[in-house]
């Protein structure tokens, strides 16, 4: 694997952002929906005139563990949940760091095996 998609560029470049956790949810929700949108839901709150509501969950699928991020008003939760046919048996709250770690981790794995992925994950590093 090269240097541009090791695991410590990545996580380097997922913690960027951390300083203002509401900014850190949407960005981290934008880059990892141009990077990898086929594993990447974005729930968003707010009502029907909201023009730009926040995030208010983000969810990261990798057959068989989920990667949760959930903002409330700023205040930010993260867990790993491990599925199995779509039922969750286990979810471990994370605090951000380990969290961002084992993202990371998963994200470089999924890019090794799908040629499209580690391109679009090239891009998201070189282009922040």
């Amino acid at each position: 694997m090269d240097d541009a998609l090791s695991f410590d560029v990545l996580a380097s470049s997922l913690r960027q952002d951390t300083r203002d956790l509401a900014v850190f949810s949407e960005v981290l929700a934008k880059k990892l929906e141009q990077a990898v949108p086929q594993y990447v839901r974005v729930e968003r709150q707010g009502g029907l005139f909201q023009k730009n509501p926040p995030v208010r969950r983000l969810i990261i699928s990798f057959d068989p563990w989920q990667y949760l991020l959930e903002n409330q008003k700023g205040r930010v939760t993260t867990a790993r949940v491990k599925t199995v046919r779509g039922v969750a048996i286990k979810t471990e709250p994370m605090a951000l760091d380990p969290w961002i770690d084992a993202l990371s981790e998963e994200l470089v794995r999924v890019a090794q095996q799908e040629a499209s992925s580690r391109a679009s994950l090239e891009r998201f590093l070189l282009g922040s």
